[in-house]
């Protein structure tokens, strides 16, 4: 996925003004994570984010490689290095050829879930669903979730908890998922609330589980034939063959023009092919007759 114009500049450090801060729970204040670090972490002290991404407007071309791990902060929307980052600034791809043990943001994955089911992700298994709390659910609670989440990727479904102010958001990708975390976190929706977001637990249910293994099986397979398809056209692409220098090519039409000319001499000259051919033979034994003739007339060995 290529981008045509520049990454945006998201935020200037210096725009942080001590108002924005929550109240201090710990030592240091983390401008990215907007929280302090080295105290309480509860959720009491839950906040809404000063930033959020918008994929229209701040997607674009930075530094980074194609092959290069996606810009954290970039979907969080406070990334200060715009087209200058060494990270890319757009969402995942199905073309991305990411590392199983990383997240789309090349962190590494852990053995386990965080027992908040918070941070990067398993090692365990592909999980596409996020649980969001924090909601003011309403009767369209449904399309207002499918509105702000799906500017990062494609849904497979939303089930929304209409008693305990949740839902569950499932996406087509687990890349998806991951950047809809970041970007979604500490964010709210049409109202005031402060959104939390975390992976979800798997789902008890075996039929769920034989569908999540299913769709797992059948992304696997699309995968698959993605890169055999691109094989395909790279095999099948022309090849550009190196034209001869102009020394060279000189050096060839000479070659061609005397071998030409030696033709038409031996069809139509005036020696004729038959006389050609005499003359050929000649010049053979001549050698022959030069090496038994004596060095000085008169002289002979015997």
């Amino acid at each position: 996925m290529s981008s045509e114009k520049p990454a945006r500049l998201q935020v200037d450090p210096e725009t942080i003004v001590d108002d924005d801060k929550p109240p201090q729970t710990g030592h240091t204040f983390n401008i990215w994570y907007l929280k302090w670090a080295g105290g309480d972490s509860s959720s009491r002290n839950y906040i809404k984010s000063r930033f959020r991404v918008s994929i229209k407007r701040d997607s674009g071309y930075t530094k980074a490689s194609s092959n290069s791990p996606i810009c954290l902060f970039f979907a969080r929307g406070c990334c200060y290095k715009g087209k200058k980052c060494s990270y890319l600034h757009r969402l995942p791809s199905e073309s991305d050829f990411g590392i199983p043990t990383q997240d789309c943001f090349g962190r590494d994955k852990t053995a386990d879930y965080k027992d908040d089911m918070s941070g990067v992700g398993s090692l365990s298994r592909t999980n596409r669903t996020l649980y969001v709390s924090g909601i003011h659910v309403s009767d369209d609670t449904d399309s207002i979730l499918t509105r702000h989440f799906s500017e990062f990727g494609a849904i497979d479904k939303i089930k929304v908890l209409h008693g305990k102010g949740s839902a569950f958001v499932s996406f087509r990708s687990e890349a998806e998922a991951q950047f809809a975390k970041e970007a979604m976190d500490a964010q709210s929706l049409d109202g005031s609330e402060v959104l939390s977001v975390r992976w979800a637990n798997e789902d008890p249910n075996p039929n769920a589980q034989e569908e999540t293994k299913r769709v797992a099986e059948e992304r696997a397979m699309e995968a698959v034939k993605r890169l055999l398809k691109k094989q395909k056209v790279q095999k099948s692409s022309p090849k550009i063959e190196e034209k001869p220098m102009k020394s060279e090519s000189k050096k060839n039409d000479a070659k061609r023009q005397i071998t030409t000319s030696e033709t038409e001499e031996g069809k139509s000259g005036l020696l004729g092919a038959g006389r050609l051919e005499a003359l050929r033979k000649l010049q053979k034994k001549q050698p022959t007759e030069l090496a038994t003739r004596p060095l000085l007339d008169g002289y002979s060995s015997d």
